[in-house]
């Protein structure tokens, strides 16, 4: 298994293989929106002082097994993706602890019913402070990692608002 940190040297024809992996083995929990993104934003233009990066786990054959991608913090975007044979393999835990080697927090927004995904979020130390009405009209928890701050989540929430 290897762990590939994608900067802005990395080829831009591995972007069509991350969005037709999270696309595959997302079930349905990653929206529009955040493929959107993953399909628009340059390898170029991730910065993590600004909290963007994008992690990828290789099989031993270089099959794409998981995928990490975080815009601002996840103030903006922050999708975990792992292969279904590659699940309770600790793959997700190593993907979501290892944004802290370049990012210091993590936001993400879980819907209520994505049991797996709020589970993986507890386990690995994420703490809920917040429970909106998600992009789908769900419940969705708002979770933060590592030097997380209600504040700076309520800062996006009310630029969202300004942004209608």
């Amino acid at each position: 298994m290897k762990k590939i940190k994608i900067n802005p040297r990395t080829p831009e024809n591995l972007r069509k293989y991350i969005i037709r992996f999270v696309s595959k083995y997302g079930e349905g929990h990653i929206t529009k929106q955040a493929i959107n993104w993953l399909r628009k934003t340059p390898f170029s233009s991730l910065n993590k002082d600004n909290g963007d990066l994008i992690h990828i786990y290789l099989s031993e054959s270089n099959r794409i097994i998981g995928v990490i991608a975080i815009a601002n913090y996840g103030l903006k975007q922050a999708i975990i993706v792992v292969h279904p044979k590659a699940r309770k393999k600790g793959i997700a835990y190593k993907l979501t602890t290892g944004v802290l080697e370049d990012i210091d927090r993590l936001y993400v927004k879980v819907a209520n019913d994505n049991i797996p995904s709020i589970k993986h979020c507890f386990n690995v130390g994420m703490r809920a402070f917040d429970l909106i009405k998600g992009p789908t009209g769900k419940p969705t928890l708002i979770l933060g990692f590592g030097n997380w701050n209600k504040e700076e989540w309520k800062k996006r929430e009310a630029s969202d608002i300004s942004n209608i």
